[in-house]
Formats: C-alpha cells, structure tokens, sequence
C-alpha cells in the first residue's frame, strides 16, 4: 500500500488530535518536522462529524493514487488530511490549508460560499459534472404528484448523501412537502427518516410496497435492467419516475485565496487533464475526472442552503 511522503503511520494519531483539536491539528504538519525541501500543498478531505475519525474514517486510501500523481506532477510533496466542515473556510482563508474537497452540501453551507475560490468540480463515470436523483414509485401506484407522498413511508438512501438525502429533502420542500408531512420511522430513532444502504435497496423496498415512493441516484438508475431480468433484481419497468432533483456533483474543490496564481493553475491543469493522462488514479474515486463548473452549476449547489433568517423591521 502506498504511503506517500511518510504520511500514512500518522493517521491514527491524526484522529485522535482531530477529536481533540478540531483540523488545526492537521497530520501534514508532521511532515515540517522532518525536513522536507519544499513546503507542502495540503489538501483537505472534508467531512462533518468528528466521530467519523473515531469510527475509523479513513479516505486516505482512495485519494493515495491522486496524491501520487499530483506530486509527481507539481514536483513538490502533497499532503492529504481530514478537516471538518464547520472548520474548512477558515482553514483555506487563512493558508492552512491549499486546498480542501468536499460535498455540494458542504460547499453550499460555507459562510461566504458565492466568493470560494472553485477549482473543478468531479466528473462522474458517464461523463456528467452532474447528476440527479429520481423519486420513483410503483409502476401501477396511484400516486400522481410530489403532494401525493404526504403521509406515506418514502425510502432514503444513506443519511448525508448529497441526492438521495439533501437533494431529496430539498424537492420535498419545494414542493410543500417536510419531513414530519411523512410517515417517519420508530427505528433506530423516532420520527426518523426511512434511511437505506443504497439506490438497489430503495428500488426493492418500493417495488415490494414496503415505501410508497423511494429516491434512487441516476447512477443506481443506469445500472438496472430495463426489463425484468427474472432473478429478483429492480428494472425500471417495475418503477415509475414521479420527480427529479437538482443536479449537482459529488465533489467540489476549492483553493485557498492564498494560494498564488501559478500553482492554483498548476493544480487545475492537472485535474482537468487527469481523466486522460492518468484515469487509473481516478478509479477508487468512482470518478472519470474533474471538468470547470459553470456558474449555473454552482448556483445549484448553493440552493441547498437554507434562506438567511428573516430579520424584523428596524422601528421607524
């Protein structure tokens, strides 16, 4: 297993210091113990909870090959870590970090996200810089419109995944439609969502009438059969698309401002070149590349923020 620039041995010591110090305990700086020529680029794998470090969050592995190649591309050591959401804006304002990945929700809740310095945005293996995900229903449901789902069981995929959980919620609501107009779960937790492990599951729940409605991520919905392939799997002439989301992509990067101008296009030039020159590294990231966004795009990704509170009027 590869363990580049001597960063691997300090992952477990990593989230430990991250449960305790948030990601101004970030692993790259070890390396400035060591002696290395040039300083790092660091780069930020950003996610939202700090026990996901304790329940061995470890995304090193499928970046390895990215890091490896962008070294080799950039001539200068590439440092991969973990960070926090609530923590990531600061983190790349203030230099610490040069560059960060993360969701579109993520990326849609930054404080000043509409001023983010964006670099790429991934590209899916169908060379799509977005995708969706689709509310699907039985073929022969009586169900005609979003409004129709109020109080029905509706199938989630994994909880915080950007389409079949945000992206979902997101259609609900702009079709009048919050989580408690649902019929929520007793299990694990009252009043909970009806959260599974994936699009397949969610096709098998609607398609046996265990949920009413499901959202099954485009992705998921390329994979199935048209028609029934006899041996149990979903096919789309069991279901019925009776919503899309938005389309977004599944990852985002972002460049610190302090980032000078010549490495920041160092960096895109290689991301936009690496689904050609190097598709291997891109493998584990289930991920043919990086593609510039358009402003349309990100704009897309930014209405997964909440409208700012309503503040009342001054008195006259």
């Amino acid at each position: 297993m590869m363990r580049p620039h001597g960063l691997r041995p300090f992952f477990l010591p990593t989230a430990l210091l991250l449960l305790g110090f948030g990601c101004q305990a970030a692993g790259f700086r070890f390396l400035s113990l060591i002696g290395l020529e040039r300083k790092p680029l660091s780069v930020a794998l950003v996610m939202d909870k700090p026990m996901e470090a304790a329940q061995a969050f470890n995304p090193f592995p499928a970046h390895g090959p990215l890091q490896q190649a962008l070294s080799a591309h950039l001539a200068r050591p590439v440092a991969v870590d973990v960070c926090f959401a609530f923590q990531v804006e600061s983190g790349l304002e203030n230099g610490w970090y040069d560059l960060a990945i993360l969701s579109p929700m993520q990326y849609a809740l930054l404080p000043h996200a509409a001023a983010a310095r964006v670099v790429v945005v991934s590209v899916d293996k169908r060379q799509r810089t977005a995708s969706d995900a689709l509310l699907v229903v039985q073929a022969n449901s009586e169900l005609r419109t979003i409004a129709d789902l109020r109080g029905k069981i509706v199938a989630f995929g994994p909880a915080g995944d950007v389409r079949t959980h945000y992206a979902a919620l997101k259609l609900l609501a702009d079709s009048g439609l919050q989580p408690t107009d649902l019929s929520l779960e007793l299990l694990p937790v009252l009043g909970s969502l009806k959260h599974m492990l994936d699009g397949h599951a969610v096709a098998q729940s609607v398609i046996s009438g265990d949920s009413a409605a499901g959202f099954v991520d485009e992705a998921a919905w390329d994979g199935f059969a048209e028609r029934e392939p006899g041996n149990g799997e979903p096919s789309r002439e069991k279901l019925r698309v009776l919503g899309r989301t938005i389309a977004v992509p599944s990852r985002i990067m972002l460049a610190s401002p302090r980032l000078d101008d010549a490495a920041f296009e160092q960096v895109r030039s290689f991301a936009l070149a690496v689904g050609s020159d190097h598709p291997e590294v891109m493998e584990p990231l289930t991920s043919s590349g990086y593609a510039e966004p358009t402003a349309d795009l990100l704009a897309a990704c930014r209405s997964f923020a909440p409208p700012p509170a309503t503040q009342p009027a001054a008195p006259s």
